[in-house]
């Protein structure tokens, strides 16, 4: 039985492992892997075992390195306590010598670091300083083993000191034993004290320029390889410019022997004029006006004299803001850490302190990759951490330039808590607006280290000014204004403004320099400008006639051969919002400002263009490409700064007045603050030159000599707004040259004049204002400042039409602005030209007439013109009374002989020319 049991149990056994065999009895391949894939599930499935990450052992280390160093502690101070302790003091004293009470501070501090490095709150580790402690502290247990050596005669040797836990301990012996077998006694000593002060610099964290400022009187310059906080360069911004002496504000006509005795008297008493009094700010100088000097200015007409206003009298100086060292230190902290908290560590190399905003030129650290490569950090990691800064310095916007041209550091870009202000005065007094050497120089702003930023509207040539409302942008076109108004006489500048708002440049009617009242109907901005493509014909065809390049070569010309001749003035055109003249005529304004801006400059005629919607279909790609010199204020989006500068950053700017403007010559536009002029110095500026009078010698009908003596403007005279206008010495009078005739107006300086013997052209005459005649000479005329109003053409005398009564005019008559035309009636068609004056108009006469028919389908094949053109030529042939109407149907117009009467049309010749009412041909 227990037989057949042990046999069943072992047939069952069988059976069971054969179930599990192949047809030979080999185990299948299903069968051996199912153990292995049961022990990977089961690997699987089994739970990690818990680990440490890197925070929590290092919270663990600082806490048992505190344990310890508390256990040191208490062993130092009573080292009776126990056997642990009493052992733990030998031990230190045996390594340190008097140098173990230092051991619990370093611990200590080790500790502190890794709890904090444990709580993800790391501080940034001084290493230098550590180091140069290190160093100190093994120098002073050197030392300490010496002294102890030479004070006590009954240790054998050094290592006897440490071995007693005096000195320095086995620590200072062996450092000392080391140094006196290779050195001796005194090198020894020499070399600790070098080691020392090395250490000891590191601690204190002196930099070398600082070191070095303790033995010289200038510190050296620094360099970027030292700590920024400590050797950080801080410009404070702007100085004061240097009072310099005005120059003669009378400027009058000398004949050639009175200059040479001039000349004699002047060098002969080299008297300095009288030095201005200090006043407080906001006053104006008190010191005595200059005294009167005759001046032959370069540019004068004979006969005719302007007097310059004065910068100090008509402008005020701005105010500054004091440096706040204690803002700016604390500011360097926390870009440096925002920086190093983001992985983008820097250092802060330089500062800049503007009249709005404060650059930080920030110099990009090195970062050790995985490889353990040194990398620096890429400027594009810390341009983009613009709104972090932002936020972190808690200042409403922040620009960054990466990287600053010609620097070797990112320019970060912080707002001022407290602005300056930057007026013109300021500007125009300092030492680059008066190196550069330009009739058209314009006094920009301060840029963001505070220094002046002069340009010269000449060599931009044009420039376009764009932003929001608000942004400063109509205070800067004023600025210009009044810059070109301080330096140059109406006899230098002409001025030609559009103000389609009525509101921005009206102001300046009345003013000499003006070629034609302010323009503010949009149906006469498009002849405006018509105007001055005319203008710049006209003067190329006379620089053509001369041979000469440019303006300034042309008038060189002019004045060599014929020394009274009247030169060519600049024109500088004003357009306040180019918006709305493109939503009038956007084909014709585009069109004429591009031709302009493309072949005007060297002609001397140059655009101001200003608008407060920079957008792809007002700013076009055709003008901004003739517009190289740009000025962009604040704007609403990175869209619009893209549309003005190409780039972005315009919209991160701060207002009133904070501006980017992009040179010609410039890699990348530079950050101003821009030149603020109030309404009372525009004001006491417009008066001026609104009263000012030209002091001419007109002669007498039929007579050779002088009529009356000339009358001249003395500046200190002024009072209030009021001019009075002094006669100056007889004795004088007969000494002097005759004055020439009255020079024409702008619109006509290019116009050769006409013979005495042959009638005056059509043209409409230019409106020449009168005023009163002048008081007797013996008695001073006192001019009030009252507005001067345009006159039109009910306030103008008959005479005018007269060119003769020109020479029977009083000087004061020409005081107001020359209009371009009279009440500019000849441009009031829409496309800004005069059909009349068409070049084709006498040929199309003629061709009407030959063929006895018209139609505007004919003009344009005949002539091969356009249809706009074809058309207006069919109306101005329709007005001269040439043509008949249109009937309005498929024949052809009527065309009028001679005698005003249709002409005889034979039968089938009005078949061949449609109707002005065909489509047109192209």
């Amino acid at each position: 039985m227990a037989t057949g049991k042990n046999g069943g149990k072992s047939n069952g056994t069988r059976k069971v492992s054969a179930t599990s065999k192949g047809k030979s009895g080999a185990p299948t391949k299903s069968a051996a892997k199912k153990p292995a894939a049961k022990s990977k599930s089961a690997a699987k499935n089994k739970a990690p075992s818990p680990r440490l990450n890197d925070g929590q052992r290092h919270l663990l280390a600082g806490i048992a390195i505190l344990f310890l160093t508390a256990i040191l502690l208490l062993s130092l101070l009573s080292p009776n306590q126990g056997q642990f302790t009493q052992w733990l003091s030998g031990l230190a004293g045996l390594a340190f010598g008097l140098g173990r009470v230092i051991i619990p501070i370093v611990t200590g501090g080790v500790g502190i670091y890794l709890v904090l490095r444990g709580m993800e709150q790391q501080p940034e580790l001084p290493y230098l300083r550590l180091l140069g402690f290190a160093i100190v502290f093994l120098v002073l247990l050197a030392f300490a083993t010496m002294v102890t050596y030479q004070r006590e005669p009954t240790y054998a040797d050094l290592y006897a000191v440490a071995a007693a836990g005096q000195g320095g301990g086995y620590t200072g012996a062996l450092l000392a034993t080391t140094l006196a077998r290779l050195l001796g006694d005194w090198g020894t000593i020499i070399t600790l004290v070098v080691i020392g002060a090395a250490g000891a610099v590191l601690v204190s964290g002196l930099s070398r320029a600082q070191f070095a400022g303790w033995f010289t009187r200038e510190p050296r310059p620094s360099t970027g390889a030292e700590p920024a906080a400590r050797e950080v360069r801080i410009n404070p911004g702007r100085e004061k410019p240097v009072a310099k002496p005005e120059p003669p504000a009378q400027m009058r006509l000398i004949p050639d022997g009175e200059a040479a005795d001039n000349k004699t008297r002047a060098a002969a008493k080299p008297d300095k004029p009288p030095a201005r009094e200090k006043t407080k700010k906001g006053q104006k100088d008190t010191a005595p006006p200059p005294p009167f000097v005759g001046v032959e200015p370069p540019t004068a007409a004979p006969g005719s004299v302007w007097t310059l206003p004065r910068v100090a009298d008509v402008l005020e100086s701005g105010t500054d803001v004091d440096v706040n060292s204690a803002s700016i230190r604390e500011r360097v902290e926390v870009i440096e850490h925002t920086l190093e908290s983001f992985g983008a560590p820097a250092t802060v190399v330089e500062i800049n302190q503007g009249p709005t905003i404060t650059q930080f030129g920030v110099e990009p650290n090195y970062i050790i990759q995985r490889g353990g490569k040194r990398t620096k950090v890429k400027v594009g990691k810390i341009a983009g951490l613009a709104d972090d800064l932002a936020l972190a310095l808690a200042a409403r916007s922040i620009r960054i330039q990466a990287p600053v041209p010609g620097k070797g550091y990112v320019g970060i870009e912080v707002p001022n808590s407290a602005k300056a202000l930057v007026s013109l005065r300021d500007v125009m007094e300092s030492t680059e607006y008066a190196r550069m050497k330009s009739s058209l120089r314009i006094g920009l702003g301060q840029n963001v280290a505070g220094q002046p930023i002069v340009a010269d509207l000449a060599v931009m040539p044009h420039l376009l000014i764009a932003g929001t409302t608000g942004s400063g942008k109509s205070v800067c076109v004023n600025g210009l204004i009044a810059c070109l108004l301080l330096q140059n006489t109406p006899d230098d500048l002409r001025l030609v403004m559009i103000d389609p708002k009525r509101v921005e440049l009206t102001g300046y009617n009345g003013i000499p320099h003006l070629a034609a009242p302010v323009v503010v109907d949009m149906d006469r901005v498009i002849g405006t400008l018509q105007w001055a493509l005319r203008e710049m014909d006209n003067r190329y065809k006379q620089f053509a006639g001369a041979g000469a390049r440019n303006i300034e070569e042309y008038n060189r010309k002019l004045r060599r051969g014929d020394p009274t001749a009247t030169k060519l003035p600049y024109i500088v055109i004003f357009i306040d919002e180019l918006a709305d003249l493109m939503m009038l005529a956007p084909e014709d304004t585009e069109r004429s400002v591009t031709r302009l801006a493309q072949m005007a400059r060297a002609t001397g005629i140059h655009m101001v263009i200003a608008t407060q919607r920079p957008s792809v279909d007002v700013v076009t790609g055709l003008i901004k490409a003739n517009f190289p010199a740009r000025i962009a204020f604040a704007v609403a989006s990175g869209t619009d700064s893209r549309v003005i500068l190409d780039a972005t950053g315009a919209e991160r700017l701060l207002g009133q007045g904070d501006m980017l403007f992009q040179s010609p010559d410039a890699a990348a536009p530079v950050r101003l603050q821009g030149c603020f002029v109030s309404d009372g110095e525009l004001a006491q500026l417009i008066t001026y030159w609104q009263t000012a009078r030209r002091a001419q010698i007109i002669a007498a009908p039929g007579t050779t000599s002088p009529a009356a003596r000339p009358t001249t403007i003395a500046p200190d005279r002024v009072v209030k707004g009021t001019v009075v206008l002094v006669d100056p010495d007889p004795a004088t009078t007969d000494r002097r040259r005759p004055a020439a005739a009255v020079p024409p107006p702008v619109s006509h300086l290019n116009a050769p004049e006409a013979a005495p013997d042959k009638p005056a052209p059509q043209r409409r005459a230019p409106s020449i204002p009168t005023t009163p005649p002048e008081s007797p000479a013996s008695q001073p005329t006192f001019i009030a400042p009252t507005p001067v109003r345009p006159q039109t053409a009910d306030d103008r005398p008959s005479t005018l039409d007269d060119p003769s009564s020109v020479a029977h005019r009083s000087p004061a008559d020409d005081v107001l602005q020359q209009p371009l035309w009279e009440a500019l009636q000849e441009m009031e068609n829409g496309n800004g030209e005069d059909a009349g004056d068409d070049e084709l108009l006498p040929e199309a006469i003629a061709l009407v007439r030959s063929l006895n028919k018209a139609s505007t389908s004919l003009l344009q094949r005949r002539f091969r013109i356009g249809y706009t053109r074809a058309a207006r030529l069919m109306d101005a042939l329709e007005d001269g009374g040439i043509i008949g109407p249109p009937t309005g149907t498929s024949k052809a117009r009527e065309v009028y002989g001679e005698d005003g009467q249709p002409a005889d049309r034979e039968e089938g010749e009005g078949r061949e020319g449609t109707s002005d009412t065909d489509a047109p041909i192209d």
